[in-house]
């Protein structure tokens, strides 16, 4: 799915599923293959709604309608999560989205990517050059001019 939001930025994802009602009402349903996080639950809820939340934005924006449910099934354990979002929510959503955006593109302008040191560092093969871990990073190519093929 591609779609504009207000202000022009382009939105593009795949969705899992979307149900369509009699009554036109749409479902968004995404598929989670593993089981529904048990530690720090309202953390993986959080970030696994954020991206129904860009789905259902996607939705409303090429439909003109927001779905009205948003449903997570964990394929290992069966379990559902089930959210309602309204329309101020997601017009809200929105404008989050759009800054996110512009903070991704001066960024790119700037180079200015700052490390998040999380947990996954511990994986990671460029530790030596990552500031997080008094290393270097190697010189910023600059912002893509033209689109990747």
């Amino acid at each position: 799915m591609e779609v504009e939001l207000a202000d022009g930025t382009l939105l593009r994802g795949y969705i899992d599923r979307i149900d369509v009602a009699a009554t036109g009402e749409l479902r968004v349903v995404d598929y989670k293959t593993g089981k529904a996080p048990p530690a720090a639950r309202a953390l993986a809820e959080f970030k696994a709604m954020f991206q129904m939340k860009f789905y259902a934005v996607a939705l409303f924006r090429s439909r003109g309608v927001p779905p009205t449910r948003l449903r997570l099934i964990y394929l290992a354990d069966g379990q559902l999560l089930d959210y309602s979002p309204d329309r101020d929510e997601l017009l809200r959503f929105e404008k989050t989205l759009m800054a996110i955006w512009r903070a991704i593109q001066s960024a790119g302008e700037t180079g200015d990517f700052r490390p998040n040191p999380s947990r996954l560092c511990d994986w990671c093969p460029h530790q030596q050059r990552c500031p997080a871990f008094g290393g270097t990073p190697p010189p910023y190519p600059g912002w893509p001019t033209e689109p990747a093929a």
